[in-house]
């Protein structure tokens, strides 16, 4: 007969890369722990959970602006239907072309109150998850949330700063971070452009363009709206975890 070997429980185990640090086993698998000197006060169960609670309201949140993408791109579609059709003289009526600037307006507003307040939730959530981490990122929780509204710090501050809580949070930083900010970035500047190009539109060719840009633009931001769902999923995950892993006897020291 053979013995099948047993994993230990979890706990505080000597360090698996020989070093004369203690590591955390979850009983599938080891999480580097913080220095000594990084360790901050345990966190209140009312802390966690309300981080908890704003993520969830984030990801909701994420899931409605989603809709109102799905539903702008539908209407830039049609409009852009609806001037090929004009300029081609298949269809030489406006009354689609008015169905398309009251279907904009509409969306437009939904889409911009959904984003808006997704935001607002998703600083709120940042911040407090950054004050859990204090002194292990290279920035303050107050940076973490003031560098979203910053002209041109905002174009990198925040991809930083949500790198680090990963890495803070002792989780390895996913390959797709970074594809992530780039398509939130570029689909954001689209969607400026159109706006440009719709108040400086001077015939209908222009305002084509201004649709064509803002088609795009909301297709790159809805390819990253997945993955922004994920990170809000990920990084809560590793607070939790780091929650429930006591200090080692010498750190609680």
């Amino acid at each position: 007969m053979t013995n099948t070997p047993t994993s230990p429980a979890p706990g505080w185990y000597p360090a698996p890369d020989g070093s004369s640090q203690t590591w955390w086993w979850d009983g599938a698998g080891w999480t580097q722990p913080p220095t000594q000197a990084q360790y901050q006060p345990e966190p209140s169960p009312a802390a966690i959970n309300a981080i908890a609670k704003l993520a969830t309201a984030t990801q909701v949140l994420i899931l409605v602006w989603v809709v109102t993408s799905v539903a702008t791109i539908g209407v830039e579609i049609f409009g852009l239907t609806a001037v090929a059709d004009y300029l081609s003289g298949i269809d030489t009526t406006v009354d689609r072309l008015d169905l398309y600037d009251q279907g904009t307006a509409v969306v437009s507003i939904l889409s911009s109150l959904a984003i808006i307040a997704a935001g607002v939730i998703w600083v709120i959530w940042q911040f407090r998850v950054a004050k859990q981490v204090t002194g292990q990122t290279r920035r303050s929780p107050g940076w973490h949330a003031g560098s979203w509204f910053i002209p041109i710090v905002s174009f990198w501050f925040p991809y930083q700063n949500v790198s680090d809580l990963w890495r803070a949070l002792g989780r390895t930083r996913p390959s797709w971070l970074i594809v992530w900010w780039l398509l939130w970035v570029v689909g954001n500047y689209a969607i400026q452009l159109s706006s440009r190009a719709y108040l400086f539109a001077e015939d209908l060719e222009g305002f084509r363009a201004g649709m064509w840009l803002s088609l795009a633009g909301e297709l790159l931001m809805l390819a990253s709206a997945p993955m922004a769902w994920l990170v809000i999923r990920g990084i809560t995950q590793g607070i939790v975890q780091r929650s429930s892993i006591p200090a080692p006897a010498s750190a609680a020291a």
